[in-house]
């Protein structure tokens, strides 16, 4: 709910439901009343950082640290990147850890001050902070979608996993495979969803029948090679890999193993561009997020909450880069 909708609502100007909030001896008493109508039908809560800004910004960006098996080196380079551009903006991240009440926690680094928005990073399917925050008018900006749940009015940076794993499958086919499987998360993550659905759409487009080619596994690569393992053991087994991160492609090649010169058994394609793919003999292809180019559009979107400019509220959706690597697997079974 921004501003514009309120005044809207009122038949006033933006100005004039400020000046209800901010100063209202300046307004008629009828006015004034015919805004805070509106403001209480319509639910609107006023960004309080905004409000705040002058008086005592703390010129710092909360983002909580997270654990979860797979995210950690992606999280590193990304924190890397947010933090060179909100300094280039004149803003400091401040890392903050919530293992209980963690909604509380964040309120109450707004209500102290100590913190001026927000930046999700493991925003999952139904995930029920978004909502809560902009109910409160708390600045913030999700890295990933808020799937599963209205989020037109959620400001957001995602990148495009299906585009991603889509080129993933273009560039196996040109090197002449037609057995392609997919290797990720089970379903409902959202976005390993997307990152299958993009393997799918590729090869609907391409003309493989590979629909019984995909395996879930938990994002290990213990679980992902046992999971590749499966499908490598059938009559007509794949040749390749698309896979829904680096681990996951990490396991895929060490479950095909290598032939008698040493290269791999199976051409694999992961996701991230992680170090580990640099550091595989020999080196993995994958597909690479673009960190800067989203830690700025998350800073942007954020600072521009902060300034007031609430009326656009929307997502940013960016496309990640495939990065192949030159070495030959085998030659494709067809």
């Amino acid at each position: 709910m921004t501003i514009s909708e309120v005044a809207a609502a009122a038949g006033v100007s933006r100005q004039t439901v400020s000046n209800v909030l901010k100063a209202p001896e300046r307004v008629a008493a009828d006015t004034a009343a015919r805004v805070r109508r509106a403001i209480d039908d319509l639910g609107y809560r006023p960004n309080r950082a905004a409000q705040n800004l002058r008086q005592r910004a703390s010129r710092c960006i909360g983002l909580k640290m997270v654990s979860p098996p797979g995210v950690s080196n992606l999280l590193d380079r990304f924190l890397h990147a947010l933090t060179e551009a909100a300094g280039a903006a004149g803003y400091h991240i401040l890392l903050f850890a919530a293992v209980d009440e963690e909604l509380g926690t964040y309120e109450d680094l707004i209500r102290t001050g100590t913190v001026d928005g927000f930046v999700l990073f493991d925003v999952e399917v139904g995930d029920p902070r978004p909502p809560w925050f902009a109910r409160r008018g708390i600045p913030f900006v999700c890295f990933g979608r808020p799937r599963g749940q209205r989020h037109e009015r959620f400001r957001w940076v995602d990148v495009d996993g299906a585009y991603g794993v889509a080129r993933a499958v273009d560039h196996l086919v040109s090197l002449g495979h037609r057995r392609i499987a997919y290797l990720g998360w089970p379903e409902g993550t959202g976005f390993g969803d997307e990152r299958r659905a993009g393997w799918a759409e590729a090869a609907r487009r391409h003309g493989l029948d590979v629909g019984h080619l995909t395996a879930t596994s938990a994002e290990t690569v213990t679980a992902a090679a046992s999971a590749a393992a499966r499908l490598l053991s059938r009559p007509e087994p794949p040749t390749a890999f698309a896979c829904g991160s680096d681990t996951f492609a990490i396991g895929a090649r060490l479950a095909g193993g290598t032939g008698a010169s040493g290269r791999p058994n199976v051409e694999v394609v992961g996701f991230d561009d992680s170090a580990a793919a640099t550091l595989m003999s020999p080196p993995m292809s994958s597909v690479r997020q673009p960190l800067d180019e989203v830690a700025r559009c998350v800073v942007a979107a954020l600072i521009d909450q902060l300034g007031g400019v609430d009326d656009v509220a929307e997502g940013v959706m960016l496309r990640p880069e495939l990065v192949t690597r030159e070495w030959r697997g085998p030659e494709p079974v067809h």
